[in-house]
């Protein structure tokens, strides 16, 4: 159990460094440091072994699993197959990013440019709805979903309403986008099934006087920014995991401020979901939110053998 934790916590520092362009000398110098500073992270691992009640506990406690993306494992990403995808697995909300076409809609993609996801190239904020709308965003995943669409908001708030909470990670600031979100929710939406990924102080302040039904989730730039946000607002918190490298303090500021602990997930494996629980959040996010459900399942039922 020691060593699945010590290899996830391993892959992630390997894959930062290597983002950064990491040499060899600080790859083995920044393996030093994680091995002596993830020691406490290891003996509150052991305890959740030696007694099942502790993750028991720290699986119950993560309620909210948002589908990243929609079920972007099984279906192309930030489609309304991908949100269908992850009603039907039961997730509790399903994230999608809102950017804003040339003629002012709202619209729902990850990447600022449609090179990865669709069969077009260049900024999706140079084409109009009606453009993008005529786009393949679905063959990149699979053939299957060849003609997929880019949805707009009210597509998925429609799609979502009353089925599934649906947070929206605001990819743009200013009051007339704000507003917009704001309309869109409150027309085809549903203000109380509604989590607003906010990514500014004064933004959180908007939306708590625009939309004060939603609840919101702070996409904090960094861990100075916890108590702000928090007293902007925010009911939820996301802390980046490569933020608790060295120790645990994100997660106590978290905690002192009253307001419940987000973590991202990918995979929903075993071993990824015992290193996120470690820090007991409230909430999860998964591309594969019907695996993050079982192996929460597990996790609750004492089943801690990898497969």
């Amino acid at each position: 159990m020691i060593a699945v934790v010590r290899r996830f916590k391993v892959r992630i520092v390997m894959h930062q460094l290597a983002r950064k362009g990491g040499n060899k000398t600080m790859i083995v110098q920044r393996m030093q440091s994680l091995i002596a500073t993830t020691a406490l992270s290891l003996c509150l691992v052991t305890s959740v072994v030696c007694a099942a009640s502790p993750s028991s506990d720290a699986a119950a406690k993560a309620k909210q699993i948002i589908a990243h993306r929609g079920a972007s494992a099984e279906r192309p990403e930030c489609t309304l197959a991908a949100v269908q995808r992850a009603i039907e697995v039961g997730a509790t909300a399903v994230e999608v990013d809102v950017r804003t076409s040339r003629d002012g809609q709202l619209f729902i993609l990850h990447d600022t440019t449609l090179d990865r996801t669709t069969n077009a190239k260049g900024p999706a904020n140079a084409w109009t709805l009606e453009q993008l709308q005529q786009l393949d965003a679905g063959s990149w995943f699979d053939a299957a979903y060849r003609g997929e669409r880019i949805p707009s908001l009210i597509e998925a708030a429609k799609l979502c309403r009353g089925k599934i909470d649906l947070l929206l990670d605001l990819k743009e600031q200013g009051d007339e986008y704000d507003r917009q979100v704001v309309r869109i929710i409150r027309e085809h939406g549903k203000p109380s099934q509604t989590i607003v990924g906010v990514r500014s102080v004064p933004q959180a302040k908007r939306f708590r006087e625009l939309l004060p039904e939603a609840k919101q989730l702070a996409l904090i730039p960094t861990v100075d920014d916890i108590e702000a946000f928090a007293a902007a607002g925010a009911d939820c918190i996301r802390v980046w995991l490569r933020w608790l490298d060295e120790n645990d303090e994100p997660v106590k500021r978290v905690r002192a401020t009253g307001k419940r602990l987000h973590l991202n997930g990918t995979t929903g494996s075993l071993d990824e979901t015992l290193a996120l629980l470690v820090h007991q959040p409230n909430s999860l996010s998964s591309d594969d939110p019907q695996k993050l459900k079982a192996t929460l399942q597990r996790i609750a039922n004492g089943d801690l053998e990898s497969r």
